[in-house]
């Protein structure tokens, strides 16, 4: 990496993604940590406790906040670069300046180690790294690596600018859009989970025919699961983000821009709309729906249709104030248990022993004085 901090503001001004520079305009070498930049380094800075940090090791850029561009006044010599969203901007500048060289690995375009079936179609900016097999009529789009040992079984279709990581397995048919991630170790068109029982119990596979398509920009962590439809098609839409060791199970649709974190689990035919996050070990069971716009926190387990947008928790999935509610009181049953029975057991000291025993049943009376009906917990 060899630029200049007015490139770098030149090249991503235009996006909105940096809007001022102020300071020297020095030359950058690396995109570093603030816990351990040096000269010649450029560092993101949106907390101002690495103020401090920016000061004593002396970075040559700062990429920060309006908010906190006053704070760096012991910083002198150090150039800033002000974005509206530090987070964003470091998203796309390191992934310029700072990513992975892939080309670093050195296998050039296709290794003598790989299969490629001789109707396979694979562009002439495409990389194919060692021991990978590439099936009867695969199409391999622009600048698409695969990476060492992956499997991409006949007539799938990958876009541009994908990457499929080592061991990954490409099901026969399916499709992939451009700029799509496939982790290592996942498997996309696994055989989809669909048996029919007979009268002894023995369970007989239904063929799994469909596929799996994969909208432009998703990715896919290690060592999940996407499995092929029975008859159509598994969706997963634009811009959505798998963590690892997530599964999808088949005839699933979901929508763009989703973010579903580790252990994510989904049932057969389920449908998941747009934006929905997923935190860790979230889980759907079949055949429901969620709309657009839902959190699911707490493990969440959504076993009936979510309808409206908000944010949900608990199993079975409940608003997260009634789930808040509800988890408070359940910490309470024990108390609440032995306090309904020391007042069962306590008798009325205003009552009328008289009056009582002639109104009331004598079971009644002798049960729990009259006070609560009779509770078994």
């Amino acid at each position: 990496m060899q630029t200049t901090a007015s490139e770098i503001l030149a090249s991503f001004a235009p996006q909105g993604l940096l809007v001022e520079r102020l300071g020297p305009d020095h030359p950058v070498l690396r995109v570093a940590a603030v816990e351990d930049c040096a000269p010649g380094d450029l560092v993101f800075v949106d907390r101002s406790e690495f103020v401090a940090l920016v000061a004593q090791r002396r970075p040559s850029v700062a990429v920060t906040s309006a908010r906190l561009k006053g704070q760096f006044t012991d910083c002198e010599g150090i150039c800033l670069l002000v974005a509206p969203n530090v987070e964003l901007a470091q998203a796309f500048i390191k992934q310029r300046y700072g990513g992975r060289e892939y080309d670093a690995a050195g296998w050039g375009r296709i290794h003598p180690s790989a299969i490629v079936h001789e109707t396979a179609e694979i562009h002439a900016t495409a990389v194919i790294e060692p021991r990978a097999v590439i099936g009867r009529d695969v199409r391999v789009g622009e600048r698409t690596r695969i990476m060492a040992g992956v499997i991409v079984e006949h007539g799938a279709r990958l876009g541009r600018d994908t990457i499929v990581h080592p061991n990954a397995v490409i099901g026969y048919g399916c499709m992939l859009g451009d700029e799509v991630v496939i982790g290592a170790g996942s498997v996309i068109g696994s055989e989809g989970y669909g048996y029919a029982q007979d009268k002894q119990g023995w369970s007989h596979a239904i063929p799994q025919t469909g596929n799996v398509v994969l909208a432009d920009r998703v990715r896919v962590g290690a060592n999940c699961c996407i499995d092929r439809a029975a008859y159509r098609t598994t969706r997963i839409g634009a811009g959505t983000k798998l963590d690892n060791l997530c599964h999808v199970a088949h005839n699933v649709q979901i929508g763009e821009d989703c973010l579903l974190t580790s252990m994510f689990c989904v049932a057969g035919s389920s449908v998941i709309g747009n934006r929905v996050v997923a935190s860790g070990q979230s889980g759907v069971v079949d055949h429901v729906g969620i709309c657009d716009d839902v959190v699911l926190v707490h493990r969440a387990g959504v076993t009936a249709d979510i309808d409206r947008p908000g944010m949900y928790a608990g199993l079975p999935a409940q608003p997260w104030k009634d789930y808040v509610r509800n988890t408070v009181v359940f910490r309470k049953l024990a108390g609440l248990r032995q306090r309904l029975t020391a007042l069962e057991r306590k008798p009325d000291q205003n009552a009328d022993p008289v009056r009582d025993n002639r109104s009331q049943p004598q079971s009644a009376t002798a049960s729990n004085h009259g006070l609560l009906p009779q509770v078994t917990l």
